[in-house]
């Protein structure tokens, strides 16, 4: 049956702290909604609507967390993010998303499982890790094979990720002529948000004080150093304590990740999912991934070091996602018909950067992180 609208939603199930709060994640669905929903509408030319679990929403989310037997808590959160798509699961989903192609923000394993089951096309979206390029940009994933292969023809390449590598090398070349040189570290620890979908691994949010043994060996092997988040740059009071013991220096959060990763005496960087690991391996350094990888993304490193899961594979596409004609592409063989009009976007340098108020790694560059207030440690 083709499509009758469109259902943009996110991770929907999301909630943050010791009560249930939608309020950060809801503000994510209609971020994303505003900033391509022009485009989608045009290419499509039908109805798109927002579906979340809040006050102006019929979607009851309590009502699926009680089918787990489970409260609406992070926790509950993390142990339901990857489960099997029930019976039960999906006949709560299905008023929500019938005849409709669903186009996600970030949206969980379950979701995506539900979706499959339903048979209702998707296709997910999520902030690329390589974000040391000209603008950030976005991975596409779909649960169509069809639209899969339309996704991957505007594929980034490797060739236009190591075009920005070297001019990240060349800036640390030229401004060591000129600049005092701060410590040098041979591994290079990275934090992350406390809160991340990133940090899910079986059914709870990962920790690096789960690791301790390994990181105390990294500190007895050699000079290391602990860099926070940008989101999050204060760590939480048993990390700060843990680094403190092992005498593990914070590296200041609003130093240049690029110029760090440049550094020729860093031999490797080490973390828990950072996307921070998969940009070092394009600088050539060797990583450390405390967890499997739940997301993966193209383009891929040969040597980079990967792990054999059930991961979920998105396609890094730069740019070409805020044109009509990408949209009108990717579905022409889910719609009947789609509505392309020849007039792309042009590329501006750190438009969507400036607009999500992202800057994680860079400095310098005309603005201030926004950080959500789940960033924070509790």
């Amino acid at each position: 049956m083709q499509p009758e609208r469109i259902v943009i939603t996110s991770d929907l199930l999301r909630v943050t702290g010791e009560k249930t709060s939608r309020k950060g994640f809801a503000t994510n669905t209609n971020f994303f909604a505003a900033m391509l929903k022009p485009q989608i509408s045009a290419a499509t030319r039908l109805p798109v609507t927002i579906l979340e679990w809040d006050d102006t929403s019929s979607f009851d989310g309590k009502a699926v967390y009680d089918a787990f037997g489970l409260d609406a808590s992070a926790a509950s959160w993390a142990r339901i993010f990857a489960a099997d798509a029930t019976d039960a699961l999906c006949a709560l989903f299905l008023p929500h998303v019938e005849n409709s192609l669903v186009i996600g923000f970030e949206i969980s394993p379950l979701l995506q499982k539900i979706l499959t089951r339903l048979n209702i096309p998707f296709v997910d979206v999520r902030w690329h890790p390589l974000r040391f390029l000209d603008d950030i940009f976005f991975g596409f994933s779909s649960n169509r094979s069809e639209i899969s292969a339309v996704i991957a023809s505007y594929a980034l390449s490797d060739q236009e990720v190591d075009f920005h590598v070297g001019l990240h090398k060349a800036t640390a070349i030229r401004r060591s002529a000129f600049n005092e040189k701060g410590p040098s570290f041979e591994t290079l620890i990275v934090g992350q948000t406390p809160f991340d979908a990133s940090l899910i691994h079986d059914g709870r949010i990962a920790t690096l004080l789960d690791h301790e043994d390994k990181i105390a060996e990294l500190a007895r092997n050699g000079s290391i150093a602990f860099r926070p988040h940008p989101f999050s740059p204060h760590p939480s009071s048993p990390l700060a304590a843990f680094l403190e013991h092992h005498g593990i220096p914070r590296v200041d959060s609003d130093i240049d990740m690029y110029a760090l990763l440049c550094d020729e005496s860093l031999q490797r960087v080490v973390g828990l999912s950072s996307g921070t690991l998969d940009e070092a391996a394009f600088f050539g350094l060797p990583v450390i991934r405390f967890l499997p990888e739940r997301f993966r993304y193209l383009p891929h490193v040969a040597d980079a070091l990967r792990t054999d899961n059930e991961s979920l594979v998105y396609t890094g596409v730069y740019h070409a996602f805020l044109s009509v004609d990408f949209w009108a592409d990717i579905f022409r063989s889910t719609l009947e018909r789609t509505w392309p009009n020849g007039n792309p976007t042009p590329f501006k340098p750190d438009r969507l950067r400036h607009v999500n108020g992202s800057y994680w790694g860079l400095r310098n560059t005309g603005g201030t992180n926004l950080v959500m207030p789940y960033n924070t440690p509790e």
